[in-house]
């Protein structure tokens, strides 16, 4: 399981075109985009924040995925507030908030079915190891690549894009990661979020 603690050395965004272009990266923009967020300017369907009770579900999934379950915690608390029925504008559905083009990959075609907080679980765990795999276990190109797509972070040199949008989330999912971290261990995670305010121009 990776657990991100270990220093990282990753230089600053060097300059980049279209500053304040939107998921511009992705390969066929909406399509291969990895999830839409509920927020800058999109909402959630109202709900309760409900952490505790998706627990064993995440658990579930981090284990069979070899992913860390703080990790899909801090994701699910800035994606949804852990709301199953969580519906963005852009159509990004349940607790992680996936689209349908990116559930399909992993043998879910349907909407209603990313409404299965255990689907939509299992599915985000298993692209959350594709992004580790390909990213080498860097923790805010992963992020960035699950917020804006791998195209975009590959096409800024496997740095984090340069939209305004997917650098606050790698920070805010960064942070409340950190906080579980210190609250599960006593550890913070300085050397990440240094690293993300190194590359990011906010």
């Amino acid at each position: 399981m990776t657990i991100y603690d270990r220093p990282l050395d990753r230089g600053a965004l060097g300059p980049l075109a279209d500053p304040d272009a939107r998921h511009s990266g992705a390969a066929s923009t909406r399509a291969a985009r990895a999830v839409s967020r509920p927020q800058g300017g999109e909402s959630v369907r109202s709900g309760s924040f409900r952490p505790a009770a998706f627990a064993p579900l995440i658990d579930r999934a981090a284990r069979a995925h070899d992913i860390d379950p703080l990790l899909l915690h801090a994701i699910a608390r800035v994606e949804s507030r852990h709301q199953p029925n969580a519906v963005s504008h852009a159509g990004a559905h349940g607790l992680m908030q996936v689209i349908v083009p990116t559930a399909r990959r992993f043998g879910v075609g349907a909407a209603q079915q990313l409404r299965d907080p255990e689907t939509n679980l299992d599915v985000s765990a298993r692209y959350l190891k594709t992004l580790q795999q390909r990213f080498g276990n860097d923790l805010p190109l992963v992020l960035a690549a699950y917020n804006a797509g791998e195209g975009a972070v590959e096409k800024y040199g496997r740095k984090i894009p340069p939209y305004r949008e997917t650098q606050g989330y790698v920070r805010k999912v960064i942070a409340e990661y950190d906080l579980l971290r210190r609250v599960s261990t006593g550890h913070r995670s300085a050397t990440v979020l240094s690293r993300v305010a190194a590359e990011s121009d906010l």
